[in-house]
């Protein structure tokens, strides 16, 4: 994550999944704030703020008194963004790359980072740099991936299957590691954090629900990126559209997206 591009692009599509990926994951992410007892008038920063579907939400929950920063590589997410929250005083979004740019000095009560981490070609200078910057007792909120190769279409989803250790080669050819959560713990406290609890996350989706559209959507849009790379072949997204269309009709049928892990830390050491 080097320019303002993306590996799944920027496109109307991609905004429009990424608008689905937030309605279903919205409730864990307010479970996880609960659970790091955000407050109203409280400072946030939200590292890779996308289109602003989240950092909208954190505005809403500091209330007028509080503050959100929104930080996001991508100036068409951030043009985005801040047509999202036009008109709330406590919301501000920033241009800023996170691999090399210097954080803002500002305190923050609560950092917030989700599906950021595993882009980035190396996660300790930015770890570095929020170790440095944050005070004793600020606290930190990853959802981050554990087990990515979890993710498939099942019982009769072989063709999915294929494409989902395509995509996940495709994240580590670019730089990334789609399972940085294993690391993320001892990286932390070995940087003066203190981790408060891990939670494994994860999604099923049958029948056309929510979660299997996403998923599904996935697949459709990501997949053609893929076979455009030559990463993956045109006979398999053949393949892979029958077998969704196949489980959009069997109520047996099930999807199992990649699990997350929640880690919440507490910045203990100076």
């Amino acid at each position: 994550m080097t320019s303002d591009t993306y590996l799944l692009g920027t496109e109307p599509l991609e905004l429009e999944r990424l608008r689905l990926q937030h309605e279903l994951w919205l409730p864990e992410a307010r479970r996880a704030w609960r659970r790091a007892d955000l407050a109203p008038g409280e400072r946030v920063l939200d590292l890779g703020a996308g289109p602003g579907f989240v950092a909208l939400e954190l505005a809403r929950e500091v209330g007028p008194a509080g503050r959100v920063l929104g930080l996001e590589l991508s100036a068409s997410y951030v043009e985005a963004a801040r047509a999202l929250g036009r008109g709330l005083s406590q919301l501000e979004v920033r241009c800023l790359d996170l691999s090399n740019d210097p954080l803002p000095v500002e305190p923050f009560d609560l950092v917030w980072c989700r599906w950021v981490l595993m882009f980035l070609p190396e996660v300790e200078p930015l770890l570095d740099r929020l170790a440095a910057s944050l005070s004793p007792g600020a606290r930190l909120v990853i959802h981050e991936y554990i087990h990515w190769s979890s993710f498939g279409l099942h019982p009769h989803g072989e063709a999915v299957g294929r494409f989902g250790a395509a995509a996940m080669a495709s994240f580590q050819r670019a730089g990334g590691d789609t399972d940085v959560n294993r690391r993320l713990p001892s990286l932390l406290t070995a940087r003066g954090f203190r981790v408060d609890e891990l939670l494994p996350l994860t999604m099923v989706g049958r029948l056309g629900d929510g979660v299997a559209r996403w998923l599904e959507r996935f697949v459709t849009i990501y997949g053609r990126e893929l076979i455009r790379c030559g990463q993956w072949s045109e006979d398999d997204g053949r393949r892979a559209e029958a077998e969704m269309a196949t489980a959009r009709q069997d109520p047996g049928s099930f999807w199992v997206g990649p699990t997350l892990m929640e880690t919440r830390a507490t910045r203990w050491a100076t």
